[in-house]
């Protein structure tokens, strides 16, 4: 491995730990010139490995160069414990009600989970999520089309944002790719806030699902505060420190 692709490796490595960190921190942390570290980011950010921010650098958790490659490592990271989370999440719902469903990987999770014969509407703009409903003859599926992203088989679109904004669902389940102590809830892609902020508006019940790695962690983009929702969902991975903070907020949290 050169000087420069264990500086990166190096990098990447105290990003991921340290999300946020500034290019004058990196630089010291390392000990070379922010120069040096600027076009080391770069390299990143063209690998889609790293956001830089306005000057402070984010891991890129669910991309990559290659946007099929990160999104089936997003898919395949964590997968027993997202299996578990979709699927207890599924038994909250009841027949006859209208959910939406939120992008991501363990949304597809959840889906998958919803019984074959349960009349439901389901609101969705994620294509994974859509592949797994439209074989369910019993549910109402409406899908918000639009502009289409292949990183992460998201739709999204104004005509789709009025549709979300027109609806009033009794379970609304939402993903997140960071839970923060101080930053809130955040997601990976500025497309995806729009989507993620309606539905929340949109739900009586706001019910987030989170395997445990992703608290403690922060993307880029601020979709709102852990207590704007009633239940968190996630695995026993979780730390009794984070456990407490969030039924501290009065948050139901249920451990599969």
């Amino acid at each position: 491995m050169g000087k420069r692709e264990a500086r990166m490796k190096a990098l990447l490595h105290v990003i991921e730990k340290q999300n946020g960190v500034t290019i004058k921190a990196l630089s010291l942390i390392e000990g070379v010139s922010e120069l040096t570290i600027r076009r080391d980011i770069q390299i990143l950010e063209e690998k889609r490995l790293v956001k830089n921010v306005r000057g402070a650098i984010f891991y890129n958790y669910d991309e990559a160069a290659d946007g099929s490659y990160l999104l089936s490592i997003a898919t395949n990271r964590n997968r027993k414990e997202k299996k578990r989370i979709g699927a207890f999440a599924a038994k909250l719902i009841q027949p006859g009600e209208f959910i939406i469903i939120d992008n991501g990987s363990t949304m597809e999770c959840l889906a998958a989970n919803i019984p074959s014969n349960m009349e439901l509407t389901v609101l969705c703009y994620n294509m994974n999520v859509l592949n797994h409903l439209y074989q369910k003859p019993n549910i109402n599926l409406i899908f918000c089309g639009g502009n289409f992203h292949h990183q992460t088989l998201m739709f999204e679109c104004a005509e789709s944002l009025e549709i979300i904004r027109r609806a009033r669902a009794g379970k609304v389940f939402v993903s997140a790719v960071g839970i923060h102590e101080t930053m809130g809830v955040t997601c990976v892609d500025e497309y995806e806030l729009p989507s993620k902020r309606e539905i929340i508006k949109a739900g009586v019940e706001r019910i987030l699902l989170a395997d445990s790695s992703k608290f403690g962690k922060m993307g880029s983009c601020f979709i709102g505060e852990l207590d704007l929702f009633q239940k968190v969902i996630t695995d026993t991975g979780l730390s009794q420190e984070w456990a407490d903070l969030i039924r501290g907020k009065g948050i139901e949290l249920i451990l599969v």
